[in-house]
């Protein structure tokens, strides 16, 4: 005899399918996890901004692009310097001539990053392009962009922030997400269950 799942017992078997569902069978491939393509504009320096996101854990990478405006200075009179920080661990840092003049000095690259600066001519900004592999520990994280320096104002030199991407692994649900989603679908199978002997 042939008989209809009840909207109940559809509930029921896809809750009971979820109970193997678990965080770590989930598939821990990189991908993009955060991307803000938008450019801040000019920024004063010094200055830092911040950009803030989740992940589970695995390995990832960071690309980012500064903008130097006008006079930005790599090591000389003026030297303003650029900090990369991953939660509190920094990442980057070092002075580059993104048209102000001076030389272009890394003074902390402990992840091997790649970069690559460009200056414009002096008084015509430049940019630096960076990119950083990481391994990301589960949770939340926060991203701070810091120039220090002396500062000369916006007339004279500023900064600014593009192209931030960031690949990792995207941060999956708790097991307390999943225990509460079943008992939620097991709620509403047993409630349309009820409904339908009611009705009959």
């Amino acid at each position: 005899m042939t008989k209809n799942l009840s909207v109940g017992h559809f509930i029921a078997v896809a809750a009971v399918a979820l109970i193997g569902l678990t965080p770590q069978q989930s598939t821990h491939a990189a991908s993009v996890i955060y991307q803000d393509l938008t450019p801040t504009g000019i920024l004063a320096s010094p200055s830092s901004i911040t950009r803030s996101f989740a992940s589970d854990s695995g390995a990832g990478n960071i690309t980012f692009e500064i903008q130097g405006y006008l006079s930005l200075d790599g090591s000389n009179c003026c030297t303003d310097t650029f900090s990369f920080y991953n939660d509190s661990d920094l990442l980057f840092q070092g002075t580059f001539n993104l048209g102000g003049g001076g030389t272009d000095i890394v003074f902390a690259n402990p992840n091997g990053a790649t970069f690559s600066a460009t200056n414009f001519g002096f008084y015509n900004g430049g940019v630096l392009n960076v990119s950083i592999p990481v391994t990301f520990a589960a949770g939340n994280h926060v991203l701070t962009f810091d120039y220090s320096g002396s500062p000369q104002g916006l007339g004279d030199e500023g900064w600014g922030l593009n192209n931030i991407t960031v690949e990792g692994v995207a941060a999956v649900p708790e097991p307390e997400t999943y225990a509460m989603l079943l008992a939620g679908l097991g709620l509403l199978g047993f409630t349309a269950s009820r409904r339908k002997i009611a009705t009959a």
